[in-house]
């Protein structure tokens, strides 16, 4: 018969409820045009958005506050992926980080480049690989390399 365990704790189940306003997705893209990230700042507390939120998800108020956050950060959860979504072997592994971005409260997904999947981990710097012609797309940002 199998145990049953009961982990005692909160879970913050807000992300399930995430939306970008339209006009920080805007601030964000044009930034990134110059290589530059622009979040949004809570202006009761302080908690800084990337990508920009529409409301502090702490105090509940409208956030419009720009704020610059910065390009390099620290790896705060990463994936090694092995086979593809049909769970056929990849000849080269996948490396998906969670990316906690200097100035910047929230995490950012993107992939790890440059780094062998050994030897990434948790704490790990890196920073943002830019492509060469940016258009003010997602895809600005190319990938995540170490610092």
């Amino acid at each position: 018969m199998e145990e049953t365990r009961i982990v005692n704790g909160t879970w913050d189940l807000s992300t399930f409820k995430f939306r970008i306003e339209g006009s920080g997705m805007r601030r964000m893209l044009e930034g990134m045009k110059e290589a530059r990230l622009i979040g949004s700042r809570c202006s009761q507390c302080g908690t800084v958005y990337l990508p920009a939120n529409f409301y502090c998800r702490k105090c509940h108020v409208r956030v419009d506050e720009p704020a610059e956050v910065s390009d390099h950060g620290e790896v705060m959860s990463y994936t090694i992926g092995y086979a593809d979504v049909r769970g056929n072997p990849l000849e080269v592994p996948t490396v998906s980080l969670m990316v906690k971005l200097d100035g910047s409260d929230t995490w950012i997904m993107g992939v790890g480049q440059e780094m062998q999947p050994e030897d990434v981990r948790i704490g790990m710097r890196v920073k943002v690989k830019w492509s060469e012609e940016r258009t003010g797309s997602l895809q600005d940002m190319r990938s995540f390399v170490p610092e």
